[in-house]
């Protein structure tokens, strides 16, 4: 019995030995040395780990910088700071890349929303919208739950009157709101520099009669904004749109937001 126990216990301990031996070798073999460039460029980001660069963090993000995966100016809410403190650390050159801001494309208020059915479930654009579209009459417009405000890492996004107010000054542009919309009506645009902002506060691609049966501040395509600035307007779809590219300095863009009978063109 005892020649049994002590045979066991020698078996055990030597496959132990043997395959810490194995593993000793393999750690040496397989190991691969960190590049000590990943922890400057970590250093250098916002570290908000927004995923606005496609990466899943920071980390993953300075990793794949490393491999040109991604370049310097993919750090959308760093901005050109973060990217020549990026192009330092690697030793290249950045490109300054315009800032964007999210806009929304909706205007109707509170008080100016209807309702073809009343919506009792959970206060949220994402639930709602699975639920016979939320109630909401304008298959277009906004819940006003304020998903996109509590997605929002840097708190750019305050709810009023039913609308998503976007602060221009802490908004990156890192598209996070932009995905998590259910109706899609926010996207990112230019943000105010050269020229002001201008933006169709609505998303509906119904026709005049419908819009104004369900909203009072909707765009009826009208097409009283092309009319007057043919090269910053441009009526597709039953819904107006802004082409910024058309922008000049004699641009006269305060008749059009003067004309429209529904005033759902704004200046941001």
């Amino acid at each position: 019995m005892d020649t049994i126990v002590l045979v066991s216990i020698l078996s055990l301990a030597g496959l132990g030995a043997f395959f810490a031996v194995i593993l000793a070798w393999a750690s040496k073999k397989l190991f691969v040395k960190d590049d000590p460039r990943v922890e400057k460029i970590e250093a250098a980001l916002p570290g908000a780990n927004c995923g606005a660069c496609g990466s899943a963090s920071c980390q993953l993000f300075a990793e794949r910088l490393l491999t040109k995966e991604v370049t310097v100016n993919d750090c959308v809410p760093g901005g050109a700071k973060v990217a020549e403190r990026l192009a330092t650390v690697l030793g290249v050159e950045s490109q300054a890349a315009e800032k964007k801001i999210a806009v929304v494309h909706c205007g109707a208020k509170s008080e100016e929303k209807k309702w073809r059915s009343d919506y009792r479930g959970l206060k949220s654009c994402q639930a709602s919208t699975l639920v016979a579209g939320g109630g909401l009459s304008c298959v277009y417009g906004c819940f006003g739950y304020g998903d996109c405000a509590q997605v929002c890492p840097f708190e750019a996004i305050v709810m009023e009157d039913g609308l998503p107010r976007i602060d221009e000054k802490k908004c990156t542009g890192c598209g996070i709101c932009v995905k998590t919309c259910p109706r899609g009506i926010i996207s990112l645009e230019m943000g105010n520099g050269t020229h002001p902002l201008i933006v169709v506060a609505c998303s509906s691609l119904d026709k005049g009669k419908a819009v104004r049966s369900i909203c009072s501040v909707g765009c009826i395509a009208c097409k009283l904004c092309e009319k007057i600035c043919p090269e910053l307007f441009k009526v597709e779809d039953n819904l107006a749109r802004v082409d910024i590219r058309g922008m000049k300095e004699d641009t006269d863009w305060k008749k059009p937001l003067e004309k429209c009978p529904t005033k759902c063109i704004v200046k941001l």
